[in-house]
């Protein structure tokens, strides 16, 4: 099995919003690798707190963390750059966790345009692919997909699950659409756990942390 943890940046409106991009990233883990990733993310963490003096369960998130000094308020400006970049460098070293990302851009969009919907799709058709090709580290085969999200729109997303488990509008030659199974590799049940993603800080309950 495995696992695929989301997490959500930026928003879906295309009139009046914030934020000109839209962007959906994902850790794909296996699950025979979920305990050991587990346990050194740990010690990663347990490490910037000795050095940085940054919590163990403090979640970061980018902007607030660079421009506002949550959770390390005080703390010069190219030390949580620092920061940043270890976490980064730490991710990158892995051979046991794959990233995927989906960003899209929602200036010149016509109104119509379903943000939300067209990155979850891409997203999802992604990691069915890839499992399907047996692409993931450790090319384990005979797998099926488990999708993780973090808070957002469960009925949406839930809805278009099950759109594409039946069928994908592709265009022919002839300009008819034909239809054909896209999601054979994803269970049914889509987990959702607040907080569960923020960057790639996860963690079992413990009192040790």
């Amino acid at each position: 099995m495995y696992y695929l943890y989301i997490d959500e940046s930026g928003d879906t409106g295309l009139v009046n919003s914030p934020s000109r991009y839209f962007a959906l990233t994902g850790l794909v883990i296996h699950e025979t690798n979920w305990t050991a990733i587990v346990n050194d993310l740990v010690v990663f963490r347990r490490n910037l707190r000795v050095t940085h003096g940054l919590k163990v369960r403090a979640e970061i998130h980018a902007n607030p963390f660079v421009q506002h000094g949550q959770p390390l308020s005080g703390t010069p400006r190219h030390v949580k750059l620092y920061i940043l970049r270890q976490c980064i460098d730490w991710l990158a070293s892995r051979n046991d966790v794959h990233v995927i990302t989906v960003v899209i851009d929602k200036q010149g969009k016509p109104p119509k345009y379903n943000v939300f919907e067209q990155a979850w799709q891409v997203l999802i058709q992604r990691f069915e692919n890839t499992i399907q090709h047996k692409n993931f580290p450790g090319g384990f085969s005979d797998q099926q997909g488990m999708i993780i999200p973090d808070n957002t729109d469960a009925k949406k997303l839930t809805g278009l699950l099950r759109k594409m488990r039946h069928f994908n509008a592709v265009p022919s030659q002839s300009f008819f659409c034909s239809a054909r199974p896209v999601v054979q590799k994803l269970t049914a049940t889509i987990y959702y756990r607040r907080p569960l993603l923020q960057g790639f800080y996860f963690f079992p309950n413990s009192s040790n942390y």
